[in-house]
Order: C-alpha cells, then sequence, then structure tokens
C-alpha cells in the first residue's frame, strides 16, 4: 500500500512537471512566433546580397558572408553562416522567420534538456522513480533561466537567435554527448560515435560568441578533468573533444575582423585590466540581482534539498564531483571576460546577459546540488526530518517575502503578452509598415514607426536618414531614403 502511495506521488509529480515545462515551452514559443525584423536583420541580409536564388547559390553566399565578416568584423564563423543562412528577408520572409524563430525557442530547451538529463543519469540511473526527479530539477533550472528575465534578444529578435542562441544550444548539445560518451555502460563503437559528434558540435560552437567559446572549452576541459581525477585514466576520447574546442577557438580569435572591431569599439589598445575589472563587477552585479529581484535564491535552497536527496547516490566520484562543481563557479567570469573585453565597456548587450545567466544557473544550481551532498554526508540530513522541513520552510519564507511578486516575474509577462494579444496587435502593425515599404511609390519614405510594448524586440528607425538601420532598410526595398516620422 505505501508503495503504491509513493508510485502515485511521483506519478503526479511527473505530470505536474511535463504541465509545467509545456506551459513554458508553449508560452515561448507563442511569444517567438510574433518577432519582427529589425535593424541587423535588414543590414546584414543586404549585405548577404542574395535573395531568392537556388538553394547552392546561396550555400555559397552565406559562405562569402562569413569570409567578409570574419576578416572585417568577428570571428564567430558558425555563427555568421547561420544568420546568413536561415536569414528570412533572403528567402522566404515572414513565414520563415516564424518557422526558425520557434525552432530556435524549441532546440534551446530541447538541448538544455538533452544536457540536464544525461548529467543527472550519472545519479539517477537505476534508481526507481529517477524520471519525477530529473523532470523536477529541469523544470527548476528551465524556470531560473527564463525568470532572469534577460532573454528578449535572443528569443525575440532573428540575429541574436542565429548568431548567439543557436550556438549556445549547440554547445549543450556537445556538453550532453560528452557525458553521454563517458559513460562506462556503453559500448566501444557507440562510445566512439558519441564521441566524434561531441567534437563536431563542439568544434561548432567554438565558432560562436567568443563568450560562447571560452565557456565551452572551459566547462568541456572542467568535465575532462573531472573524469580523470574520478578514474585515474587519460582519456584519449576526451582529449580528442577538447581539442576540437581549442581549434575551432583559436580560428575564432584568430580573425582579422576582431581586431578591427575592437579598435573601433573599444578604441586603440587592449585595456586588459579594465576588462577583468568590468568582468568581476557585472557577474557579481549580475548574481547579485539574480538573487535579489528573482526567485533564484528559492531555486538554490531547491537544488540544496535535491543535493541531500542525491547524495547516497554519489559516492566514491563526489570528491571529483566537488572539485569540478567549485571550478565551475567559475564559468561565469569566463563567460563575461571576452565581452568586457571586446566590447571595451562595462555595458553588456542583452543577448551576451542571456549567455552570462545560463552559464550562471546552471553553475550555481549545480553548485547547490554538491553542497546539498556535502550537508547530508556530514550531517545525515535526510535521515533529520526536522531539519529538511526546516528548509522547505525557508524556501517557501523566500518565495513569499522576496522582492519578486507574480506580476513582476518576467516569464509571466510574457505570458501575459500572448493571452492579452499585445505581442499579436504589434506584429500586425509592423507588417503593415513592411507591407507598405514593399509596395508604396514614394522614394523617400516617412514612417509611422509602432509604438515599442515592453519585453519585446521592437521595429525602430531614426529620424535621420542616414542612420544605419535606415540605410538598411531603404536598401532592402529599394527606395532612395527611409526615416522615422518626428514624434
Amino acid at each position: 500500500m505505501n508503495l503504491k502511495k509513493i508510485a502515485d506521488r511521483r506519478t503526479a509529480v511527473t505530470v505536474l512537471n511535463i504541465v509545467l515545462i509545456g506551459l513554458m515551452t508553449v508560452v515561448m514559443c507563442v511569444g517567438a512566433s510574433y518577432t519582427v525584423l529589425i535593424g541587423d536583420d535588414f543590414t546584414n541580409g543586404v549585405r548577404i546580397g542574395a535573395f531568392h536564388v537556388p538553394f547552392f547559390a546561396y550555400v555559397g553566399a552565406s559562405f562569402d558572408y562569413v569570409k567578409s565578416m570574419y576578416l572585417d568584423w568577428q570571428g564567430p564563423y558558425f555563427a555568421m553562416f547561420m544568420q546568413a543562412f536561415l536569414s528570412p528577408i533572403n528567402n522566404f520572409g515572414l513565414g520563415q522567420l516564424r518557422i526558425v524563430m520557434i525552432l530556435n525557442v524549441l532546440f534551446f530547451m530541447g538541448s538544455l534538456f538533452f544536457l540536464v538529463w544525461t548529467a543527472l543519469g550519472y545519479v539517477t540511473d537505476g534508481q526507481d522513480g529517477k524520471t519525477h526527479v530529473k523532470l523536477t530539477l529541469f523544470s527548476l533550472i528551465l524556470f531560473s533561466i527564463l525568470d532572469a528575465g534577460i532573454f528578449t534578444e535572443v528569443f525575440f529578435w532573428y540575429c541574436g537567435a542565429s548568431a548567439y542562441c543557436v550556438p549556445l544550444s549547440v554547445l549543450q548539445v556537445s556538453a550532453g554527448l560528452f557525458l553521454a560518451a563517458n559513460k562506462e555502460q556503453i559500448s566501444g563503437r557507440k562510445r566512439n560515435i558519441l564521441t566524434a559528434a561531441a567534437a563536431v558540435t563542439l568544434f561548432l560552437a567554438a565558432g560562436g560568441s567568443l563568450a560562447i567559446t571560452g565557456t565551452g572549452c572551459y566547462v568541456i576541459l572542467l568535465m575532462t578533468a573531472g573524469f580523470f581525477l574520478a578514474s585515474k585514466k587519460i582519456s584519449v576520447r576526451n582529449i580528442i573533444i577538447v581539442g576540437s574546442g581549442i581549434i575551432g577557438a583559436l580560428i575564432n580569435v584568430a580573425a582579422p575582423g576582431n581586431y578591427a572591431r575592437h579598435s573601433e569599439m573599444a578604441g586603440e589598445g587592449f585595456r586588459l585590466f579594465q576588462a577583468v575589472k568590468w568582468t568581476v563587477k557585472n557577474v557579481c552585479v549580475e548574481v547579485e540581482r539574480l538573487s535579489k529581484e528573482t526567485l533564484f535564491g528559492v531555486m538554490i535552497i531547491a537544488m540544496i534539498l535535491a543535493g541531500v536527496y542525491l547524495s547516497d547516490r554519489i559516492q566514491r566520484s563526489l570528491t571529483s564531483y566537488g572539485i569540478v562543481s567549485t571550478l565551475a563557479l567559475l564559468s561565469g567570469f569566463v563567460t563575461a571576460f571576452p565581452i568586457a573585453f571586446g566590447y571595451g565597456s562595462s555595458l553588456f548587450p542583452n543577448r551576451c546577459y542571456f549567455v552570462l545567466d545560463v552559464t550562471l544557473v546552471l553553475s550555481i544550481l549545480n553548485f547547490a546540488v554538491f553542497m546539498g551532498c556535502c550537508v547530508d554526508r556530514w550531517s545525515g540530513l535526510w535521515e533529520n526530518k526536522s531539519a529538511v522541513a526546516v528548509l522547505v520552510i525557508l524556501m517557501f519564507a523566500m518565495l513569499l517575502t522576496g522582492e519578486e511578486t507574480m506580476d513582476s516575474s518576467a516569464f509571466l509577462t510574457v505570458a501575459k503578452s500572448v493571452n492579452n494579444g499585445s505581442y499579436r496587435e504589434y506584429y500586425e502593425k509592423c507588417t503593415a509598415v513592411y507591407d507598405y515599404l514593399e509596395n508604396c511609390p514614394e522614394e523617400d519614405v516617412v514612417i509611422e514607426v509602432p509604438a515599442f510594448i515592453e519585453n519585446f524586440e521592437c521595429f525602430y528607425l531614426d529620424e535621420d536618414e542616414n542612420g544605419w538601420v535606415n540605410v538598411g532598410v531603404a536598401r532592402y526595398y529599394h527606395k532612395n531614403s527611409v526615416k522615422a516620422a518626428p514624434q
């Protein structure tokens, strides 16, 4: 009878988590489906220069775009290829944009799920009820990332999605494949396939933003060290994977465009120590923001409780797991440094903060699990139901007394905008602008730009027709000039 009650509870938890994950996925996908074309979508599309050409001709144009960007702007070869290859204004327009943006959300969430599921397989495989544990922890991680609130440029902007979110998702796939390749129970042939796939995907991810490049190489190197500490054996397969990431990183860093861009944006000189200062400041400020303005503190307590529950499943590898988890806390600094150095400023774009938030959420929540394991190993906390109850009460107290309310939650704000139709209405206003630009007879066009809405990447133009965005829009629509009407 007791076993039946336990099974029923686990089933209920599993169903609840599936509903929550599904709800988060649907909300973000629907929101992303209303993405509009803005800024770099036009200027980059014009720079690609190939419109509605045969497939292989367009692939060639995409490689030409990568070469051009590599030589005079930046080195993320994979990100630039995806930005060109998937470009909706060069191919099938708003219909393609909608499909790409929905798939981008699904790819990010799916790759995150694969990484978390594979990692948790090391401590839950062979245990009864492992599904409900994995789904619960994934729900907490996914909500923490969405609740961080900085995702508009990767979920609601084409260029941010293709150049940042896609490479980050590929990195998550690579990390999951790396973990899967190191499982002892798999066959040698399957291990070889997983190793090759991990190496290829890490090489591609290394061709993303340097923030993603550095984070990927650092994390895979840490995991390689962790498996070495646990087994006392050097894995040639793991070294091959690390090597592929390093090669990709060197190709990325060596781009002549990186140095031209750095000089243009950050000024002459490398300003190394200033970049380190900005890195430390931004990481610390972001951790503080997550702790005070979101439910991240609650998630940390929940993960400590998860570590307490899972502690008896992590046995001889606890030391190596702890070393890797502790060093992983530095991954946020590894992520932030290329941003601070490249932009030569303490101000990070939204898309870069998203990469930083994902890194911080994964590394800190993972460390919380490790801390829970340690607390239980040293004090037998799981057997002390009163102590567990205190942690649960603390978690709910933080939930009730924290600064974030249901109205201020970033995810719920997006859900409200999806539900009340504000995203859809804004999308329709922007499509009316695009239709007018496409069909109007004027050569010098003045546009009434739709009013901005919250938590979205909005269409914009300058009142100066010579602004870079205006020039790109004008060239795309074959106009002499385009500008915003005076406010």
